[in-house]
């Protein structure tokens, strides 16, 4: 079995804001980004999934057509009332004690970053039952979780593993065991 991670291109933000459920749209570059990820996947038809927000979902109908399935569980993490904040006027004292410790601290109306892990292990484990070849279309955050999944990397180091806008990686899946096959393309 065949499992494509596909991150979203580039979002259309101001760089330095602070996003993850606000439901932005992408970047003029989307084209060409999305034609890059194009040519890392197979021809053969994938069982598809997305985040429904329209980063991911615009990407997914462009790569694999309609329809795909969305799964909120694959969303980017939940910023609460950080969402469109600029990093910089968030306040060091509030950004520093999430940075101790952002696998366990939530984000003041959000979530933390363990809360992000377990819903897109949840959604990734159904995903692998299925036995299909698969294509999960998603943000950095959860991309970022399942390749740490898969890698046994501590969710404390996951941070080290980059996962670039409108990149793809293949994972393959054994009976015993999933294992990266290309990452970041």
């Amino acid at each position: 079995m065949e499992i494509y991670l596909i991150r979203h291109t580039t979002p259309d933000i101001e760089y330095g804001t602070c996003y993850g459920f606000t439901d932005l749209d992408l970047a003029a570059s989307f084209p060409e980004e999305a034609a890059r990820a194009k040519q890392f996947l197979p021809v053969a038809p994938l069982e598809v999934y997305s985040s429904p927000l329209i980063r991911c979902s615009k990407l997914a109908t462009f790569l694999f057509g309609e329809p795909f399935k969305t799964d909120a569980r694959l969303k980017e993490l939940n910023f609460g009332e950080w969402e469109m904040q600029r990093w910089d006027d968030l306040g060091e004292n509030a950004l520093q004690v999430w940075m101790n410790d952002y696998v366990h601290a939530r984000i003041p109306g959000g979530e933390s970053y363990e809360d992000l892990y377990q819903r897109s292990i949840a959604a990734f484990l159904e995903i692998v039952a299925t036995g299909k070849n698969a294509a999960i279309v998603a943000h950095g955050g959860v991309i970022r979780a399942i390749l740490s999944y898969v890698t046994n990397t501590p969710l404390e180091k996951s941070f080290d593993i980059r996962v670039e806008y409108g990149r793809v990686s293949k994972l393959l899946v054994t009976a015993d065991k999933i294992e990266v096959a290309f990452f970041n393309q």
